[in-house]
């Protein structure tokens, strides 16, 4: 009879024992998984900050149409005497230059027409890229928290400001389309005021319209993100 409730007593003591050691082990693996979400959260929410840093760096450097580093070794502009030359004679566009100036001037085009559209464009693909990762990361952190927090980090705006950006630097690229267009309808033979060039002209104020309504849209995103 006793060893029949000693061996009952170990039973019933062997449980408790089973059952706080499974308590203990719960309890550990729920706070390491804890800390290690924790963790997480951190690293993603600094990644975060360090990506915003580099998209409104991006952002700034792409609304005054200029470049950073990167996009610098990438897009290379024409000689600086070739630009002064293709800048000065592209001025003059409308006072009748002669035929060999005209030839110049087509020639220094494929030179230097289109470095401010491209290095627009390369920036504003780097923008993209970058507004693209951004949404990962904030995406990641969502996960992490089991909610939506794009609002907080305005990823929908940054987004919004990456295709007005990308419609500016389409309208640019339309530009120098339409200017390239002019001097070879110059060189054809029609004069600055011939209904050929009127034309394109329209089709140039047109774009530049667009343009100007893009830039402030823009504009408006950029204040807004950049002021937060």
């Amino acid at each position: 009879m006793n060893t029949l409730n000693k061996t009952h007593w170990l039973s019933g003591k062997n449980l408790v024992v089973l059952l706080i050691g499974m308590l203990v082990m719960y309890f550990g693996v729920t706070t390491m998984v804890d800390k290690r979400f924790a963790e997480f959260e951190t690293n993603t929410r600094s990644q975060i900050t360090e990506q915003l840093v580099l998209v409104s760096a991006i952002s700034e450097a792409t609304s005054r149409n200029g470049a950073d580093a990167v996009t610098e070794s990438i897009v290379k502009d024409c000689s600086v005497s070739e630009r002064i030359q293709f800048d000065d004679l592209l001025n003059n566009l409308n006072n009748n230059l002669n035929r060999t100036q005209l030839t110049e001037l087509e020639r220094l085009f494929g030179r230097c027409g289109s470095f401010y559209s491209e290095r627009k464009s390369v920036m504003v693909a780097r923008l993209t890229r970058e507004v693209e990762i951004l949404e990962g990361y904030v995406n990641q952190l969502s996960v992490i928290l089991d909610k939506d927090i794009s609002s907080e980090y305005s990823l929908e705006d940054w987004k919004k400001l990456s295709e007005e950006e990308k419609k500016q630097s389409e309208l640019f690229a339309n530009l120098v389309v339409l200017q390239d267009e002019i001097i070879s309808t110059l060189l054809s033979g029609k004069n600055a005021q011939s209904p050929e060039i009127e034309e394109i002209l329209q089709q140039v104020r047109e774009v530049q319209e667009t343009l100007l309504v893009a830039n402030a849209q823009a504009s408006a995103l950029r204040t807004r993100l950049i002021s937060l």
